[in-house]
């Protein structure tokens, strides 16, 4: 937890992005500033627990249930991968829409995101989920 004074400087320094309508598929996440290659702390620094959740675990969830780790939970083919947390608290990472030309990469098996290039305000930040995936195996 930040104190005031780290919290104004984050607010002021380290915040880069937003929920917005998505032309890819729903809700993205988009530069509300200039986001400069390889920049790192995009997101939260502060490492989330996940649990594998089987097919079987997954398909004894009711439908409500279901439908949320559906939408922003990764997943291959033997398990979804869900914050320990639940959906009680969002991380924004878990709205980044995919793409086969990614702007922004997983780094040490999802320790941190990474800007690939200079992301201009307005911008959508997209990731290739079959690294992420293959990062967890």
């Amino acid at each position: 937890m930040f104190s005031k004074s780290e919290l104004i400087a984050e607010l002021c320094y380290n915040t880069f992005v937003s929920l917005q309508p998505s032309p890819v598929h729903g809700i993205g996440v988009f530069a509300i500033i200039d986001i400069p290659q390889h920049c790192k702390n995009i997101f939260s620094t502060e490492q989330g627990d996940w649990h594998t959740l089987t097919m079987q675990e997954f398909q004894s969830l009711p439908p409500h249930a279901r439908h949320l780790v559906e939408t922003y939970c990764l997943f291959d083919e033997n398990a979804y991968y869900v914050p320990a947390n639940g959906f009680k608290q969002m991380d924004l990472s878990l709205f980044l829409n995919h793409s086969d030309q990614p702007n922004i990469l997983s780094v040490n098996d999802g320790e941190y995101f990474m800007t690939l290039r200079d992301i201009a305000k307005g911008e959508e930040l997209l990731i290739d989920y079959g690294t992420i995936v293959e990062g967890e195996e």
